[in-house]
Formats: C-alpha cells, sequence, structure tokens
C-alpha cells in the first residue's frame, strides 16, 4: 500500500502540439516512463542536481575540453562552448 505522499490525487490537462506530443512520448519510453509521470519527474526533478557547484564543474570541464580541443581541433571550439552554453538554459 503506498504511503499517503505518494498517493496520487491530482490530475491536469496539457495542450500541446502533435510534434511536441511525439519527442515527450519517445523521451518517456526511453527512461521507461509513460508520458504522465516522465512529465512529473521532469517538471519536479529536472533541477535537484544543477546546482552551482555542479554548473561550475561543468563549466571547469568545458575549459579543459576547449584546451584539449585547441590542440587537436581548434575549428571545434566555438560548437562545443555552444552546446555547453545550452546547458545552462
Amino acid at each position: 500500500m503506498k504511503a499517503e505522499k505518494d498517493k496520487k490525487n491530482k490530475r491536469t490537462s496539457v495542450t500541446m502540439t502533435n510534434e511536441d506530443y511525439v519527442v515527450i512520448e519517445q523521451k518517456a519510453k526511453e527512461r521507461g516512463l509513460a508520458v504522465s509521470p516522465f512529465m512529473v519527474e521532469c517538471s519536479v526533478h529536472s533541477q535537484e542536481n544543477f546546482t552551482p557547484e555542479n554548473k561550475a564543474r561543468i563549466q571547469n570541464l568545458v575549459n579543459k575540453v576547449c584546451m584539449i580541443a585547441e590542440e587537436i581541433a581548434p575549428d571545434r571550439i566555438d560548437e562545443i562552448r555552444k552546446e555547453a552554453d545550452e546547458l545552462w538554459y
């Protein structure tokens, strides 16, 4: 039997495009979840491990990767930094 705090008793609806739904459904399947629990997990728990400390660690890692890339593939540095910047938004 579920604990009282684990019982789900709220329902809502979400309006989206078919294309958005297809993407959400695919991502949910990849994580082994149905759409509804996937959306709740992403909405409620998505930022829990994205602390300022972890952001700093990621940025330090990106900086190290860029230093290595300068020697091997300097033309890819902008691409690496752009992808890293997308993590923050």
